[in-house]
């Protein structure tokens, strides 16, 4: 799973950050200073970034992850 891409001038990186079961993404100068917030989604994860080669457009996933445990017992019926 891919959720960061270097821009397409070489000077920051894009990538997701989560906050309460949300992603967004952000852009960080590689020379330093505070992460620029780009997208403003409400609901779901990012899963997968990718980034047109002008950075003009980003193709991605999003959804959100349900997690279950499930327990399987050994059913054997015995015959009489």
């Amino acid at each position: 799973m891919s959720n960061w891409s270097w821009a397409p001038d070489g000077r920051s990186i894009i990538f997701a950050a989560s906050r309460h079961g949300v992603s967004n993404l952000f852009s960080q100068p590689i020379d330093g200073g505070q992460p620029t917030q780009i997208t403003n989604f409400t609901i779901d994860l990012i899963r997968e970034l990718a980034i047109s080669p002008d950075g003009k457009r980003f193709a991605l996933s999003r959804g959100h992850f349900t997690l279950d445990v499930v327990l399987i017992k050994d059913s054997k019926t015995s015959k009489a």
